[in-house]
């Protein structure tokens, strides 16, 4: 008797660690991603940090990745498209599939003006394969 009951707790363990492992996969892989993001933007000197980050609707279909950043002066061009790149070489490597790559830069010199722009996951996979060039791909961003 004392068997069986020994079993049934191996079991229930088992199962319960499954089911935690199972709960805890996406957020390790959320947080891969953003330490992805941020080595990427630290090595061009783009500071952010994991607050700035959020990766909403991997339930869903249709999954949309939020940056925000600081540009330095008045090279907002500059800071945003490393932002894209950033994004865009943390889904190639960490296979999350995103749709939407949504990246806001602040102008602290401009009384913190707010420059949002947002692109789809297959302008940012061209831009980061060099297919297009960065030129092309500010003009094909969405500007709001």
């Amino acid at each position: 008797m004392s068997r069986c009951g020994k079993h049934r707790r191996i079991i229930s363990t088992s199962l319960i660690l499954g089911w935690l492992l199972v709960l805890a996969t996406p957020a390790l892989s959320n947080i891969r991603f953003y330490s992805i993001v941020q080595q990427i933007c630290t090595s061009y000197r783009v500071s952010v940090d994991l607050s700035q980050m959020s990766l909403d609707g991997v339930e869903t279909d249709h999954t949309v990745f939020q940056l925000m950043l600081k540009s330095r002066r008045n090279n907002f061009e500059e800071v945003m498209m490393i932002g894209y790149i950033a994004a865009g070489q943390a889904i190639a490597r960490t296979g999350i599939v995103v749709h939407t790559i949504n990246v806001i830069v602040t102008i602290p010199k401009a009384d913190n003006l707010l420059i949002m722009t947002s692109a789809s996951i297959n302008l940012v996979e061209q831009l980061r394969t060099g297919k297009i060039k960065s030129s092309e791909f500010l003009r094909q961003i969405q500007w709001t």
